[in-house]
C-alpha cells in the first residue's frame, strides 16, 4: 500500500509539474525542474514515512560511512548505467553509420520492444529482499528461488517473443502503419532478444545479494564491450538488422556468463532442465501464430491470439514444466483476488 501511494505520487506530481511548466513557457529548464522538484518531493515522502513509521533518523556528516556505501554502490550502479547506455547504443550508433531512413525504419519496432522491457524491470525489483534473505541463511533455499524465477521470467517471455516473431507485420502495421513494415525483420530479432533480456534484470539483484558485484561489473563492461564491437561490425554490412542482432547477440552472451559464474559458486541454475518445455511450447504457439497471421479480421485475430495463449498454457501443464509445488505458490500469489471479487459480488446483491 505504502509503496502503492509512492507510485501514484510520483508520477501525479511530475504531471502537475510539467504541466506548469508548459503554460509558463518555461521551456527545457521547466522541464528538468519539475522532474527534480519530484524526486525531491519523493524523497521527503520516504523520509517522513520512515521516520513514522519505524525509526527517526537524523542527518549527519559521517564520511567514512558515505566512502564504504559510495565505493559498495559502484560496481552495482555503473553496471545499472552501463546496461541502460547500452540500450541507446544502438541508435547512436546507427544514427552515426547509417542514414535518417534506416534510423526511422529501426526506431518503430525498437520503440515497441523498449516499453515491453519494463515489465521484467518492474517484476524483478520486489525479489530483491527475497533474494538477500535467503542468500544469507539458506544456500538450498536462495537456489531454489534463484531457478523458480529464471522458470518464470522465461515462461513469461517467450509468448511475448512469439507475438513478436509471427505477428511482427500486424502489429507494425495496426501500431505504426505501412511504412514500418520493412523493419519486420528487426523487430522479429528484437523479440527473440526480450528472453534473454528478461532473464537479464534478475541478475543484478542475484549478484548484489550474494555481495558479487564486481563479478557483475566486470561482466557487463565486457557485454556492453561486444555489443559496440557488433555493432560497429555489423551495420555497415546489414544496415537495419545490424542492432537487433547485436542486442541478441550480447544479451546471451552475458546471460551465459552469469549463469556459469552463479554455477561456479554453487548455485547452478539448470537452465537447459527449465528451458525446453517452455521453449518447446512457445515453438509451437509460433507455428499457430504463423499460419493465421494474415487474419484480416481484428476480432478473429484476437481469438488466435487468445487461443495460442491457451495453447501455450495447455503444453506447459501437459509436459509439465511447472511442479505441484510451484503451481500451489501461483495459486498462493493471486489469492488475494478472490476476497476482492466476493466484497464486490456482496455490494452488488446488496445494491441492485
Amino acid at each position: 500500500m505504502v509503496r502503492g501511494t509512492a507510485l501514484f505520487f510520483a508520477p501525479t506530481s511530475l504531471f502537475v509539474l510539467v504541466y506548469v511548466a508548459l503554460k509558463l513557457n518555461l521551456t527545457l529548464f521547466g522541464f528538468v525542474a519539475a522532474h527534480l522538484i519530484t524526486n525531491i518531493l519523493l524523497w521527503m515522502f520516504y523520509a517522513l514515512l520512515v521516520s513514522h513509521m519505524y525509526a527517526k533518523i537524523s542527518l549527519r556528516f559521517d564520511m567514512v560511512l558515505w566512502k564504504k556505501l559510495l565505493l559498495d554502490a559502484l560496481p552495482l550502479g555503473g553496471s545499472v548505467m552501463l546496461r541502460q547506455l547500452a540500450l541507446q547504443m544502438d541508435v547512436l550508433v546507427l544514427t552515426w553509420l547509417s542514414n535518417l531512413t534506416i534510423v526511422g525504419l529501426f526506431s518503430g519496432p525498437y520503440r515497441i520492444s523498449t516499453a515491453l522491457r519494463i515489465i521484467p524491470q518492474a517484476l524483478s525489483t520486489p525479489l530483491f529482499p527475497l533474494f538477500s534473505r535467503t542468500a544469507h541463511y539458506s544456500r538450498e533455499r536462495f537456489t531454489e528461488i534463484y531457478q523458480l524465477s529464471v522458470k518464470f521470467f522465461l515462461i513469461l517471455s517467450i509468448p511475448i517473443a512469439a507475438f513478436f516473431v509471427s505477428w511482427s507485420g500486424p502489429i507494425l502495421r495496426t501500431a505504426l502503419g505501412r511504412k514500418y513494415l520493412p523493419a519486420i525483420p528487426a523487430m522479429q530479432v528484437l523479440g527473440i532478444g526480450l528472453i534473454p533480456f528478461f532473464l537479464s534484470t534478475l541478475f543484478q539483484y542475484l549478484f548484489a545479494a550474494l555481495g558479487e558485484q564486481k563479478r557483475f561489473f566486470v561482466s557487463t563492461c565486457t557485454s556492453s564491450a561486444v555489443r559496440l564491437l557488433l555493432l560497429l561490425i555489423l551495420i555497415p554490412t546489414l544496415g537495419l538488422i545490424g542492432p537487433p542482432i547485436a542486442f541478441l547477440c550480447s544479451e546471451m552472451m552475458v546471460v551465459g556468463i552469469w549463469v556459469l559464474q552463479l554455477d561456479r559458486l554453487g548455485f547452478p541454475s539448470r537452465f537447459l532442465h527449465i528451458s525446453w518445455r517452455p521453449l518447446l511450447s512457445g515453438a509451437v504457439m509460433c507455428v499457430l501464430l504463423f499460419t493465421f497471421s494474415e487474419t484480416p479480421p481484428p476480432a478473429l485475430r484476437g481469438g488466435i491470439a487468445i487461443a495460442a495463449m491457451l495453447l501455450y498454457g495447455s503444453l506447459l501443464f501437459a509436459s509439465r514444466a511447472l511442479t505441484s509445488e510451484e503451481i500451489s505458490h501461483v495459486r498462493e500469489g493471486i489469492s488475494f483476488i478472490s476476497p476482492f471479487i466476493e466484497a464486490w459480488s456482496k455490494r452488488l446483491r446488496r445494491n441492485p
